[in-house]
């Protein structure tokens, strides 16, 4: 498991990420950063901050966690909550966008 783009959007440099992110197609690239952008609408609006991105790879495919911090002093349950509206939000965005593939291998998690 690899951190590959922190919450401010910008690029993790520690090896290997680098090299993880040159390796990517830039539809995967950009695939990325629609999801992280389409989870923040939902986790700026409720107060739950910003996301990161991490990634890895199960055999031929690249697994991709896009990762709320439980710092917002918000209850675990809550948290929980919220995460099943954005793995909802998800799944319709990438029905309608031709990404569920995409969305099959992404998936949303507390830290």
């Amino acid at each position: 498991m690899y951190k590959l783009l922190k919450e401010d959007n910008t690029l993790v440099m520690d090896y290997p990420t680098p090299e993880i992110y040159k390796n990517m197609s830039e539809e995967e690239k950009e695939n990325i950063k629609l999801f992280k952008k389409e989870i923040e609408k939902i986790t700026l609006e409720k107060g739950l901050g910003r996301v990161s991105v991490n990634v890895s790879y199960d055999g031929p495919s690249l697994e991709k966690e896009f990762i709320i911090k439980h710092v917002n002093g918000f209850t675990r349950d809550y948290y929980e909550e919220q995460i099943d509206i954005i793995n909802d939000s998800l799944e319709e965005f990438s029905k309608k966008n031709n990404l569920y593939d995409f969305y099959l291998d992404s998936y949303v998690l507390l830290e």
